[in-house]
């Protein structure tokens, strides 16, 4: 089936998908510098919808913000827990200190998780609202970012109230919780937030 060859295959869809986002990011920063001209410019702005220089961006700031920090707080248990096992794994601790985290761990997973559940969503909502009110005209990375943000925020529905298919349920997961996933989306907004600013 192909399904479960797909599944075997999520490395390399993730590794070819941020190889692709890292493109498009590289050709709307080039495509941003309004002194830029030449082929880049226009196969940007043909090929991925790239808009040219035109100045008007604006963004709206409360939404914005609003937005960042819900998602600062949803996955603030998420980054806790990746410290905390760190350290577990990478700091030489006495037997009981390792202990005393694990216990930690599992006490603030068990509270805190239900903020990463319920804030994320409402994070992504108000991220749509923000970017409704924005307008950016320099480059296309905010929709890349919201695109990003929101799959991101609809995979981990999906794992919570399980509703991926069964042979899926490892592949959502494994992108829900990939680095590279976490991090290109990041990156993509860092990268178009800098280049409307």
């Amino acid at each position: 089936m192909v399904l479960p060859r797909l599944a075997a295959r999520t490395p390399v869809v993730v590794a070819l998908l941020m190889a692709g986002m890292l493109l498009i990011a590289w050709a709307s920063i080039a495509n941003a510098d309004h002194d830029h001209k030449g082929w880049l410019k226009d196969w940007g702005r043909n090929t991925l919808g790239i808009r040219g220089h035109g100045g008007g961006d604006k963004g709206n700031e409360f939404t914005g913000q609003a937005a960042g920090w819900m998602f600062a707080a949803a996955n603030l248990p998420v980054v806790l827990s990746l410290l905390l096992k760190g350290a577990i794994h990478f700091v030489p601790l006495a037997p009981q200190s390792k202990d005393r985290i694990k216990r930690f761990n599992q006490y603030q997973k068990k509270h805190l998780m239900h903020f990463h559940y319920f804030l994320n969503p409402l994070a992504a909502i108000m991220a749509v609202a923000h970017f409704s009110l924005s307008a950016c005209r320099s480059s296309s990375l905010p929709d890349w970012g919201l695109a990003g943000a929101a799959s991101l925020v609809l995979l981990g529905m999906a794992i919570k109230f399980k509703l991926a298919p069964v042979n899926l349920r490892k592949t959502v997961y494994r992108i829900h919780t990939s680095p590279l996933s976490v991090g290109l989306v990041a990156t993509v907004l860092l990268i178009g937030h800098s280049i409307v600013d």
